[in-house]
């Protein structure tokens, strides 16, 4: 078997900016997609400006964007439709991020673009689609979040929502959904040889990462009274370890928990099945003194020959530096510069038995 590279020679045109879409193209370069970064100098991509910095744009804006080619044109100008337009016609891809209406004011609509490109595969990327109440409303991820009821099953010991750490909606909802949106799309146009648009929608597609609370709530059970997966059992929750770093602990099956059992001496505590188990063998607070006698890493060691689905909670510099994260090469070095930073690579492995 050999990896390969299965967007190999396809052409895409990237006007897309900030998070989303960017991300989701650097990933398609990664799959071996020729990606263009398509700038006007009247909005250039405003991560460019984001703090740190490494030379004239930041980190963040060469971690998304430094597998592409650059292409910074005024293509409103009559010039610059001329060379668009020569562009597009050697595109297999293109991808938008604007508001709706916005690429049809520059001319590049899709029923613009499909008379220059009979063949082209078109995906517009925006928080609400291009049609709906909401179609025209601007909106970060913070929005889309709370809007898909994801914010409010997030809440601190008040009931105030917690705003997460990262980007839900912009990255599941928008770069890994690009991902699906691209290859379907090339799927569908390489079948039905004719164009093929595409209206992806980051609220739209962030909702289903509610599956579980929306299961339990068409039951006829709020989520909030029965918060399985959210920290209301003891067998599947974070835990503070001596040192103050923390674990996860999610032996949801009895097979799991048993082995747990066996591993710290406690065969009293071990469950038939898991109805025992959801309703609790042992307090969770005898978890929380049992994790609080040793530090994460003395707890990782431990369980290190032991199937019971415990990770020890890590930072963004630990992530860097773990051991299957390497083996699996997740990141990737790119010069920038004089300098080296981490990018990500393929978030998907593609192989092919060899010849």
């Amino acid at each position: 078997m050999k990896q390969i590279k299965i967007l190999k020679e396809v052409k895409v045109l990237d006007f897309t900016r900030l998070l989303p879409g960017p991300l989701g193209t650097h990933f398609l370069s990664e799959m071996g997609a020729e990606v263009t970064k398509v700038e006007s100098p009247k909005r250039l991509d405003s991560t460019r400006f984001y703090q740190p910095k490494m030379g004239e744009n930041s980190v963040l804006f060469h971690v998304m964007n430094s597998t592409k080619e650059s292409l910074l044109i005024d293509y409103e100008s009559s010039e610059g439709k001329k060379l668009m337009h020569q562009k597009i016609k050697e595109t297999d891809v293109l991808i938008e991020q604007f508001r709706p209406g916005a690429m049809a004011s520059f001319g590049l609509s899709f029923e613009d673009v499909k008379k220059i490109n009979p063949k082209i595969v078109y995906i517009s990327i925006t928080g609400y689609g291009q049609t709906g109440a909401l179609k025209d409303k601007a909106g970060h991820d913070l929005n889309y979040v709370a809007l898909s009821g994801l914010l409010d099953l997030n809440k601190d010991e008040r009931g105030k929502p917690v705003i997460p750490g990262f980007q839900i909606a912009d990255i599941a909802g928008g770069s890994y959904m690009l991902l699906a949106a691209c290859t379907s799309g090339l799927l569908a146009q390489q079948r039905e040889q004719k164009a093929q648009y595409i209206d992806l929608s980051l609220l739209d597609a962030v909702i289903p990462l509610g599956t579980v609370p929306h299961g339990i709530e068409q039951g006829g059970i709020s989520y909030k009274e029965l918060p399985i997966l959210s920290g209301g059992l003891m067998n599947y929750n974070v835990y503070e370890c001596k040192d103050s770093q923390w674990i996860v602990f999610a032996p949801l099956e009895p097979k799991f928990w048993n082995n747990f059992c066996d591993m710290v001496q406690k065969p009293e505590w071990k469950a038939t099945n898991e109805v025992e188990l959801i309703q609790g063998v042992c307090k969770k607070e005898d978890l929380e003194q049992l994790f609080g006698q040793k530090t994460r890493d003395e707890w990782v060691a431990m369980a290190q020959n032991y199937d019971i689905c415990l990770s020890p909670v890590l930072s963004q510099r630990e992530v860097l530096q773990y051991q299957h994260v390497t083996d699996r090469e997740v990141f990737k070095s790119i010069s920038v510069g004089n300098e080296t930073i981490q990018t990500f690579s393929n978030p998907f492995k593609v192989y092919s038995d060899e010849d």
